[in-house]
């Protein structure tokens, strides 16, 4: 029994180390990513000195940090709606902090990955049903975004697109992928209808409710995330028309969407700058979008980091709690 003991501490202690060195490099990947897409770009410095600006920044920061506290906590309830076991709070915040930052490795699959540490250091969870999780939890919040979307930005997607001349090879091809795509979906219907139902039959307690609450709380989390670059733009001096705030919201959470499908794009750097330019160049001034979207990267990810810094707190004071 001891030396199953030992085993398993020296496996706990294998992915924690893992997991700091990925999260190093993360950060590593990120700054390389920020330096070489912005290098030799041109900056009012002054803008960004003022303390009301410093003070705003700051704010979006914590915005960040509480709307990754509530993610993770969303996501440890739809681990137990999963898999019937509840992963305690400090754990589960610490794995979801650390493998946030794992989004700024190459690949787009890290994150996946690092959430499987709540399987290594929780008895009863298996992989299968963390990483099942994690996919629920990436569909939840990409419906979450492409309602705010629709709701926020529909009549101004559509006046944009009618002013694209779209190439008519362009338009055949998508319009043959959309067939072929609903052609594949309705003869393998059968098939799919299967497996879902043998995938919500394995499951505990993630029903029709359930996933709404759990849909609820991704709407909040992504309105909250839009609006922490609403709130860059304001504070580096954007003025702003009455009703054009929730377009921006919509604008931005649509330039993540893509970035977040995007196949190997960490975090979708370089995607997103490419679609907010693209959206938002003509209905906002674009020296302020520019530093608004470097700066709104840079203080998402300082806040990224104070969340896994203080989770570790957190972690370290409820292990000295429960040992006293």
């Amino acid at each position: 029994m001891e030396t199953q003991n030992k085993k398993r501490i020296t496996k706990t202690q294998i992915v924690s180390w893992t997991g700091t060195l990925l999260m190093v490099a993360s950060l590593v990947f990120l700054g390389r990513r920020l330096f070489l897409d912005h290098a030799g770009a041109e900056f009012d410095i002054s803008m960004f000195i003022s303390s009301g600006v410093v003070m705003g920044l700051i704010g979006v920061a914590i915005m960040e940090g509480i709307g990754i506290v509530m993610a993770a906590f969303n996501y440890r309830a739809l681990v137990k709606n999963v898999s019937g076991v509840l992963a305690t709070g400090p754990l589960a915040l610490v794995v979801y902090a650390i493998s946030n930052l794992y989004k700024y490795i190459p690949g787009g699959v890290m994150y996946v990955v690092g959430r499987n540490r709540l399987a290594v250091e929780t008895e009863e969870l298996s992989h299968p049903k963390v990483a099942l999780a994690t996919v629920i939890e990436g569909i939840i919040i990409a419906f979450a975004a492409i309602i705010i979307i629709l709701v926020t930005v529909f009549d101004h997607a559509v006046d944009y697109l009618r002013q694209v001349e779209w190439p008519t090879a362009l338009v055949i091809v998508l319009i043959t992928i959309v067939v072929l795509t609903g052609s594949l979906v309705f003869s393998l219907r059968y098939k799919i209808k299967a497996g879902l139902k043998k995938l919500f039959d394995h499951m505990q307690v993630l029903s029709i409710p359930v996933l709404i609450k759990r849909f609820g709380f991704g709407l909040l989390i992504m309105a909250l995330w839009g609006s922490t670059f609403l709130i860059t733009l304001m504070v580096l001096g954007q003025p702003l028309e009455p009703g054009q705030g929730p377009t921006v919201i919509g604008l931005f959470l649509l330039s993540w969407l893509v970035g977040f499908l995007t196949p190997g794009a960490p975090s979708g750097l370089g995607i997103r700058e490419i679609v907010l330019l693209m959206f938002m160049g003509d209905i906002l001034n674009e020296e302020i979008l520019f530093s608004a979207m470097l700066m709104h990267r840079i203080v998402v990810a300082a806040g990224d980091i104070l969340v896994y810094g203080a989770a570790v707190i957190y972690q370290n004071m409820a292990k000295k709690a429960a040992s006293a």
